[in-house]
């Protein structure tokens, strides 16, 4: 008995120890009111930095698509209490976003009444996110899952929103 817990215990710190290092990665994004595909790939050996480009279908007015590019730093973090190996991410991008007049159409916000565009409307803008994300410790199951916050502001045609929340799901190449 004592040596299955022995065992048990050095595969659970084996788990926790293996490195988070991987080249990059790709995958889905559920999200508020953006949903879509994620790419992200790193710079460098022992993932500081990289790039992030996400293309995604937005439920923000009636529907449309956005292409978001970041620019993060990538950091270690461990959670005090389980010991739990995240990477903490924090960077900057840019935005564009395309809403085709389908019902209502894109609005903005003006004295809390919706002032609703023409049709076809281009948004354009700046990105700030912070993610906390999880490599699975198993050699065998190359994923990640991370979970992100992304305050955002538009210069070309307002939007309603400035900030979405997801969860993303990557397979990583290494």
């Amino acid at each position: 008995m004592k040596r299955g817990v022995v065992l048990l215990v050095l595969c659970l710190q084996y788990m926790i120890a293996y490195p988070q290092l991987y080249t990059s990665g790709i995958g889905l994004r559920a999200g508020k009111f953006n949903s879509g595909i994620t790419f992200k790939h790193l710079f460098d050996v022992d993932n500081a930095t990289g790039m992030q480009i996400d293309l995604y279908y937005t439920h923000i007015a009636d529907n449309g698509y956005t292409l978001k590019g970041f620019y993060f730093r990538q950091q270690p973090f461990k959670v005090p209490i389980i010991q739990l190996p995240l990477d903490l991410i924090y960077g900057a991008g840019l935005h564009v976003g395309y809403f085709p007049l389908k019902t209502t159409g894109y609005y903005k916000i003006v004295n809390e009444d919706p002032v609703f565009y023409g049709k076809d409307v281009f948004t354009m803008g700046v990105d700030a996110t912070v993610q906390l994300e999880y490599k699975i410790p198993v050699k065998k199951v190359p994923f990640i899952v991370s979970f992100d916050c992304t305050p955002f502001y538009e210069f070309v045609n307002r939007g309603p929103e400035f900030i979405d929340f997801g969860l993303s799901i990557r397979y990583v190449f290494r």
